[in-house]
């Protein structure tokens, strides 16, 4: 598979050029999803499907052009690299234009994110897990099965340019999750989500599923607070949900040279708590977005964002870093071989605390655990101003949990960072955040009336 993959690149770079382009560079995919559906407490359908796909980006001077086409023979490679010259030549030159990457010095060898195993799982064992899953979450007959999927997706990636980028990596990864819903005298929950991903092992169904049906089992029965501000802690789904639309805008190196990043002219600065060091690891074993290379053959690696507390740098694919004048981090992304390369976080790793998640609850005198947010994709990246809707969530009262609905917070989430006072020892990778629990020390809570 590899030699075809670099062959297939290698065939559309030299195409390129032999065209009159000045730089090329060729992305190709070929990739597996085994899938099975779940939907209102039965297993809706099962089904593989395949993806395979070449795109090309070719660079005329300071003129770029991109085409891309899901056929993998020479003719129409070829037709596709003539397509990118003929986009590349009615386009406006770019002044920022300085070059495709260059071969990196040293190329990490990652672990723990393939599995042969893992690949060659069949569509029927998936339906087997898939049934022990529901029968899991039925022992109650309180829980509904709202939506649920389990899939298993195995790729190899490859990439070639001009300049000698010449690299194939190997991926796969299994994901579990499942969103139900719990009834009792009436009493509705909202949905309440759970989801476990492993890059080399598939996850224990039924730990998964007797998780979920507890947390919303504990969910029905809510109680009513007047609160207007207490301490929030936020489960790893929170958080995930909540930097997605603000921190992890904010330290993209092209929103920095957009001036964009309210980070923009603050490196060196104290902009959070001391507790807080947060790192992409683009290497880290087991990470969800861990490779050999970023999605222009750039070698993958570790970059310092915040040092306990303080801004140490940004992220950056290889067209913003010559914007401003550094390197790549190894930070460029593709929705795919149909996209080209924009800037992006691998894994943004949180360093944790030094509380259980026990014990942080029990330091917690008066407060709420926020397990999911609605509406984070409303946050304002460049202000960090937010309003959400915190579902699930539970009111903390002296080490008890109880229900609570209807509650909205409200704030800043670049202010926040400044008031955090306790995290987990425990950590769990949701998306791109690997991170512990989080508290805040105040939070604005709104609640409906």
């Amino acid at each position: 598979m590899s030699a075809s993959l670099t062959e297939y690149a290698s065939i559309a770079v030299k195409y390129a050029l032999s065209k009159g382009a000045s730089e090329a560079e060729a992305y190709v995919v070929r990739g597996k999803d085994n899938y099975v559906e779940i939907e209102n407490n039965n297993i809706k359908q099962a089904y593989t499907s395949y993806d395979v796909g070449i795109g090309v980006r070719v660079a005329i001077g300071k003129k770029t052009g991109f085409s891309y086409t899901n056929r993998l023979d020479r003719t129409s490679i070829e037709e596709m690299v003539e397509k990118a010259l003929k986009s590349a030549k009615a386009t406006k030159e770019d002044p920022y234009w300085k070059g495709l990457p260059e071969p990196s010095e040293n190329y990490p060898r990652p672990e723990g994110v393939y599995s042969i195993e893992l690949e060659r799982i069949r569509i029927d064992n998936l339906v087997e897990k898939a049934g022990i899953l529901l029968e899991t979450l039925l022992e109650d007959k309180r829980i509904t099965v709202v939506a649920s999927s389990l899939g298993v997706s195995s790729w190899a990636i490859a990439v070639a340019n001009s300049n000698g980028v010449y690299q194939v990596d190997y991926g796969t990864v299994a994901v579990v999750w499942a969103e139900v819903v719990a009834r009792e005298n009436g009493d509705v929950t909202p949905g309440i989500y759970e989801v476990e991903a492993s890059r080399t092992i598939f996850p224990d169904v039924e730990t998964l599923a007797t998780k979920l049906r507890e947390k919303a089992i504990r969910n029905l029965k809510p109680v009513k607070i007047d609160y207007t501000r207490l301490p929030v802690i936020f489960t790893e789904y929170a958080i995930e949900s909540i930097f997605r639309y603000t921190l992890n805008q904010a330290i993209r190196g092209d929103n920095v040279v957009r001036g964009r990043s309210p980070f923009k002219d603050k490196v060196g600065e104290k902009i959070a708590v001391e507790d807080l060091t947060v790192i992409d690891d683009g290497t880290l074993k087991n990470g969800l977005y861990t490779s050999i290379f970023d999605a222009e053959g750039v070698a993958r690696r570790k970059t310092l964002i915040i040092d306990k507390g303080v801004l140490k740098g940004f992220i950056y694919d290889t067209y913003w870093a010559k914007r401003a004048g550094t390197q790549s981090t190894g930070n460029a992304t593709r929705q795919g071989y149909a996209s080209t390369p924009s800037v992006g976080p691998s894994n943004l790793v949180v360093v944790p605390g030094n509380y259980s998640e026990e014990e942080i609850i029990a330091d917690t005198r008066r407060g709420l655990l926020v397990d999911s947010l609605q509406g984070a994709h409303s946050s304002n990246p460049e202000t960090g101003e937010f309003s959400v809707v915190a579902t699930p969530a539970w009111l903390i009262e002296n080490k008890e949990l109880k229900p609570v609905r209807g509650v909205m917070l409200a704030g800043n989430m670049y202010e926040l960072l400044k008031k955090i006072d306790g995290m987990t020892r425990t950590s769990r990778q949701v998306g791109v955040a690997k991170t512990p629990w989080i508290r805040f020390s105040e939070v604005r809570v709104i609640v409906k009336k």
